[in-house]
């Protein structure tokens, strides 16, 4: 199946860093497991995202100064969806959380640029 609303042609450090983002940041909270597992998850959640890459890395090579770069723009795209979602009365979930601060957090780490989003939806 095509995601074609976000089809995006680029390289792969694109879709590494796309799956990074998701990996790292997306709250605990949102995946549907059992809250007993959550903390489990939580800590479990480094290691999931180093044996990403480095699966992806034994299939295919990656140009490892990209993948910031990359980050980075993911981190663009999912704060600019989260700023109109929440400015518009946000009713999907993932912008409604934390999440979008999450971003905001890793763009700064990233870029050294501070983010500052609309108030989360009460």
């Amino acid at each position: 199946m095509l995601d074609w609303p976000n089809v995006l042609v680029a390289e792969p450090e694109c879709d590494v860093a796309a799956t990074l983002v998701i990996l790292r940041l997306t709250p605990i909270g949102l995946f549907p497991v059992p809250a007993l597992t959550r903390p489990l998850l939580a800590g479990l959640r480094s290691v999931m995202t180093a044996r990403y890459l480095s699966r992806y890395r034994r299939a295919r090579p990656l140009d490892a100064p990209r993948l910031p770069y990359h980050e980075a723009a993911g981190c663009m795209r999912g704060l600019l969806r989260t700023a109109e979602a929440r400015l518009g009365g946000a009713r999907n979930p993932l912008d409604a959380s934390s999440f979008g601060e999450c971003l905001a957090a890793r763009f700064t780490r990233i870029t050294g640029v501070p983010v500052t989003l609309p108030p989360r939806p009460r």
